[in-house]
C-alpha cells in the first residue's frame, strides 16, 4: 500500500466547510462522509462482530449510535479484483465533540483517545484493529505524535453484504525520518472478494459529532489532484499537534 502524505512543513491540510454534491465519471466518484458515520456496520454474532468498537461493543444493552458508512461500489468506476485504487481526502472538516467542525482527515491530533485506547464510553475505537498504524508500534520510545487519532479518517473494503474484507485507513499520523506525516491519500491494488469500499470515523460515540469530509476515490492516479487547500491555521490548532507539540484533549463528559 502507497501513502501520500506531508511532513511538518505540510501539516495544515484540510478546507472549507462547504458541502460538494456527489460527482461522479469514468474514473472517479467523490464520496460525502458525514461525521456521524462508521466505518463499518457490525453486529454481535453476525456481521463483522469480531470488529465491535463504541456503544455496546462489550455486549452490553448500550446502543451503537453511528449512522452507516459512506460506501462506494467498485465496479461503478471500473474498479476491480488486481486493479489499482486511489483514494484522497478532498476537504470537509469535522469534530467529536458536538462544536463547529474544526478538523480534517487526520482528527484530533495529540488527543489521548487513540489506536488501542479506550474512547471516553469505555469501548474500543474502530482503530483498535489497525495494529500496524499504532504509534507505539512506530516509535515506542515516543508513539504520543503517531497513530490513529480520534476523528480520524478509517474504512474497509466488503463483499456485497458488507462482510469485512480488508481494512484501510486515509488518516495517520506517520513517523518521518523529518517527524510527523499526515497522511492524506493511500493507493493499492484491489483485493479479491472486495466489491465496495466504505468510509467513516474513528470514534466511540457519534450522535454528538459535526461536519463531514469528501473523499475521492478513483481508478486513475491524481485523477482527483494532490494538493487539499490548507485550513487557516487558528482553526487547525485546536486539535492538532504542529512541531510535535500535542494538545491533549478533555475527556467528555
Amino acid at each position: 500500500m502507497q501513502f501520500k502524505f506531508g511532513g511538518i512543513h505540510k501539516a495544515i491540510l484540510g478546507a472549507t466547510l462547504g458541502l460538494m454534491s456527489l460527482t461522479a465519471d469514468a474514473a472517479h466518484q467523490i464520496v460525502n462522509v458525514a461525521g456521524t458515520a462508521g466505518p463499518w456496520n457490525w453486529e454481535l454474532g453476525g456481521l463483522n462482530g469480531d470488529y465491535a468498537y463504541g456503544l455496546g461493543a462489550d455486549g452490553s444493552d448500550a446502543i451503537p449510535d453511528y449512522t452507516p458508512p459512506a460506501r462506494l461500489k467498485l465496479a461503478d468506476i471500473g474498479i476491480g479484483a488486481g486493479d489499482s485504487i486511489y483514494i484522497t481526502y478532498l476537504d470537509g472538516l469535522t469534530n467529536a465533540f458536538g462544536d463547529v467542525p474544526n478538523v480534517n482527515n487526520n482528527g484530533h491530533v495529540g488527543s489521548v483517545f487513540k489506536d488501542d485506547e479506550l474512547g471516553s464510553s469505555g469501548q474500543v475505537l474502530p482503530s483498535y484493529y489497525y495494529e500496524s498504524e499504532w504509534g507505539k508500534n512506530q516509535d515506542p520510545d515516543d508513539p504520543a505524535p503517531y497513530g490513529l487519532f480520534l476523528q480520524s479518517l478509517v474504512g474497509a473494503l466488503t463483499d456485497d453484504g458488507g462482510n469485512i474484507v480488508q481494512l484501510l485507513s486515509v488518516g495517520s499520523v506517520i513517523k518521518l525520518d523529518s517527524g510527523q506525516g499526515f497522511v492524506y491519500g493511500i493507493s493499492f491494488e484491489l483485493p479479491v472478494g472486495a466489491t465496495y469500499v466504505q468510509f467513516g470515523l474513528n470514534d466511540d460515540i457519534f450522535g454528538d459529532n459535526t461536519g463531514s469530509l469528501n473523499v475521492c476515490v478513483s481508478s486513475v492516479d491524481e485523477e482527483c489532484g494532490t494538493s487539499p487547500v490548507p485550513v487557516p491555521g487558528a482553526v487547525w490548532m485546536f486539535g492538532s499537534a504542529i512541531a510535535g507539540l500535542a494538545t491533549y484533549l478533555r475527556r467528555r463528559v
